[in-house]
């Protein structure tokens, strides 16, 4: 029977020695390195990719609706001589537009208000003449201070606000809709300053209706 002494007695030299050599060439073993460092490294990986997706999206939302305020203000700029105006019909086209512009996103959400400013014989004190909403827009309240500055005498101005509320498809870094707007002016091209001195027309479709 061994004594107590001889059960608990202190490892040998050589297996001291193997202990040594086996923690050394298990440190020294780089097989699973790349796999372990791969698996620090992907949840940085999957946030920073998922992140970049949405701003990139979030960003082309943004540039569809400035390119949807100066193509609606491009094309109500346009009206001619010969026309009588933009009537109800041609403000819901204009909608139409503006939402073809953002495809592939849903036009749905999207907003337009389109509004008539003119100006006295020296260029200033401009005048509203008409605003139209579609889409469920707000009316713009600072189109007269939004073109301070811009106008000619006898001259008019077309203002056009677009808005869109963006919801993100992953919903995973921009976890709540947000509200993109965009406001531009856009002098009419085809109109005479002094034989339409209240800028383009606007007749109403009906009476009691306003443009």
């Amino acid at each position: 029977m061994k004594t107590r002494e001889e059960a608990f007695r202190p490892p040998t030299r050589a297996f001291r020695c193997w202990m040594r050599y086996g923690l050394a060439r298990l440190l020294r073993d780089c097989r699973a390195t790349v796999a372990i460092e791969f698996a620090f490294i992907l949840p940085v990986l999957c946030t920073m990719t998922f992140a970049l997706y949405e701003v990139t999206q979030g960003v082309i939302c943004y540039m569809k609706v400035v390119d949807v305020a100066n193509t609606v203000a491009d094309l109500a700029g346009q009206t001619s001589i010969a026309q009588s105006g933009l009537a109800s019909t041609d403000f819901d086209n204009l909608y139409i537009a503006g939402k073809l512009v953002m495809t592939p996103s849903a036009g749905s959400n999207l907003g337009l208000a389109i509004a008539n400013v003119y100006y006295d014989g020296t260029g200033q004190n401009p005048t509203v003449g008409w605003q139209v909403e579609r889409g469920g827009a707000a009316a713009m309240a600072n189109v007269t201070s939004f073109v301070n500055g811009l106008g000619t005498a006898h001259g008019s101005t077309i203002v056009v606000k677009a808005s869109y509320t963006y919801t993100s498809l992953l919903n995973y870094f921009i976890t709540s809709p947000i509200v993109i707007t965009a406001q531009v002016a856009e002098q009419p091209r085809n109109l005479l300053p002094r034989t339409y001195c209240l800028g383009t027309p606007s007749p109403p479709s009906n009476v009691g209706q306003n443009c």
